[in-house]
């Protein structure tokens, strides 16, 4: 349940492209303004990822899909719409589950960690076959560090229901969050988890690939799979040590498109 939580709230995070736009005219506007609703995806699928940072054991959860495509206010203001080429902003939302003994016995010594949301902000650069992009999130709850990733895709279209993209993933982490789910305070030291502090910086970098298959205009199915390398102190750590530097990850959903008028 906690794993679920987890995946089903990061799941949760919405899609928005600040495009809003005041038009030159009434009759630009009355042509060229979408009007007011929302259009948004929802659907439902499942995750495989490690029960917590380190550990070789994959967990599948159920997910639920939430992706905001556009909202236009009576007033004409845009968010999102039209390409996906572009600059965009958006939230960025996670959830880290809590991590105990009780779920995952090996980490017996180990003090519990309570369940951690981060709220941050993304930033994405689109183009019609390349993306970059990167996010920055705070922690609020189990651990109160900084934590981010920047990564690039190639993106292939296979006519007009087929979309491929795959590229590398860097994921960096400060101090607060590594000592946080890698080190091991001295009240905590055991044979198996010696004293240690885990330093800030690149945590891991990785691979991570997806399709999509727009089956009609409300429909369409969605898959990814992604692996990572724990690297820095992230990778030394004793807790690493009892899994794998090694962390994989793979999901998959299925999404109806809603179009709702104001």
């Amino acid at each position: 349940m906690k794993l679920a939580l987890h995946t089903a709230v990061t799941s949760l995070i919405a899609t928005f492209t600040v495009c809003g736009a005041v038009p030159a005219s009434a009759q630009d506007q009355a042509s060229a303004q979408p009007r007011p609703g929302i259009v948004f995806e929802l659907g439902a699928g499942g995750k495989m990822v490690p029960s917590y940072f380190g550990s070789s054991d994959l967990i599948l959860s159920p997910v639920p899909l939430l992706r905001m495509k556009r909202l236009t206010l009576p007033n004409g203001f845009t968010l999102g719409g039209g390409s996906d080429e572009g600059f965009s902003l958006s939230p960025a939302i996670d959830v880290i589950s809590e991590r105990s003994v009780k779920d995952s016995p090996e980490l017996v010594g180990l003090n519990t960690i309570d369940t951690a949301v981060e709220l941050g902000v993304a930033a994405k650069f689109q183009t019609e076959h390349f993306r970059i992009m990167g996010e920055v999130r705070r922690g609020f709850g189990g651990h109160e560090g900084f934590r981010g990733e920047i990564g690039a895709d190639v993106i292939v279209r296979a006519g007009e229901q087929w979309t491929f993209h795959g590229g590398p993933r860097l994921n960096f982490a400060d101090s607060k969050f590594t000592n946080t789910y890698f080190g091991v305070s001295a009240g905590e030291a055991s044979l198996r988890y010696p004293a240690t502090t885990a330093g800030g910086g690149l945590m891991s970098a990785g691979l991570e690939a997806g399709l999509r298959y727009q089956m009609d205009e409300h429909w369409a199915v969605e898959a990814e799979a992604g692996w990572s390398r724990l690297t820095g102190d992230a990778a030394k750590s004793p807790i690493t040590a009892q899994g794998s530097k090694d962390q994989f990850s793979l999901s998959f959903g299925v999404l109806r498109r809603f179009d709702i008028g104001f």
